[in-house]
């Protein structure tokens, strides 16, 4: 994503899918309970949940931290409406990662599956740094480059589109990491994988959950019938006892801001 434009693209999307968002994020969701898994010990913490969409984490984090201070902050309106209305104890606000209006005031930025649609990953690095409190820290995970490879090498036997989202390499978000002025606790890189029935229910749950393609490289119209039957031949060769896979390269790390 290089451009306001298709910044905007992206709050739009997120938002049109906020009702339909949690029941069809499932990995997302088993993501966010691993990612919790690194969250470290802090009494009374001030939190931000970066990127909180529904505010499906906000009740976790809640009951990992008893006396924690919630805020979620995410840049797609819709999804912060339905996010109040399902979690009203908590406080919400409209934030862009990549240009936060804080400065020294978290002791922990939680982040889960967010930054990855911002365009640049050190500056969100940058931003988080200077959100937090000396000895602050920063709990999150991005997709990397390798995310939805099946889909991406069954369009490409059809046609010359990009069909799926471009993502960083891991080499360069652990080199943006190594060269931030966060101390690594932690940094893992994983796949994981999502599994369904068909094709079908694999494309329909990144549509309702709003990962819309967005790449420079996407065809301008509709694709042909001839072409998704196609694509959704070649997808069967991914099968496996499990169902159609989805996967998701995802690194996950907890930085520290040193006092």
């Amino acid at each position: 994503m290089h451009d306001v434009i298709a910044k905007q693209a992206v709050a739009k999307s997120f938002s049109q899918a906020a009702k339909d968002y949690d029941d069809f994020a499932h990995f997302q969701h088993e993501l966010a309970t691993d990612l919790i898994k690194l969250c470290p010990e802090i009494a009374s913490p001030n939190i931000l949940d970066l990127g909180c969409g529904t505010g499906y984490c906000m009740p976790l984090l809640s009951k990992h931290y008893k006396k924690a201070q919630l805020t979620g902050a995410d840049i797609a309106p819709g999804m912060l409406a339905w996010a109040k209305q399902q979690h009203p104890d908590f406080e919400f606000l409209q934030a862009d990662a990549e240009n936060l209006p804080f400065e020294n005031q978290f002791d922990l930025i939680f982040s889960n599956l967010a930054v990855q649609w911002c365009d640049s990953f050190n500056k969100v690095l940058g931003e988080a740094f200077n959100s937090l409190k000396p000895g602050g820290y920063l709990v999150l995970s991005t997709l990397a480059e390798g995310t939805l490879d099946e889909i991406k090498q069954a369009w490409s036997e059809v046609d010359e589109y990009q069909h799926v989202n471009q993502f960083e390499p891991e080499s360069e978000l652990l080199n943006d990491i190594e060269h931030s002025d966060f101390e690594v606790a932690s940094v893992n890189v994983a796949t994981y994988t999502d599994y369904h029935p068909d094709v079908r229910s694999l494309t329909d749950s990144l549509k309702r959950i709003g990962a819309h393609n967005i790449t420079g490289g996407r065809a301008k119209g509709l694709t042909s019938p001839r072409a998704v039957k196609q694509f959704m031949q070649v997808m069967e060769n991914y099968r496996n006892d499990s169902g159609l896979p989805g996967s998701y390269r995802v690194l996950s790390c907890c930085l520290h801001k040193p006092f």
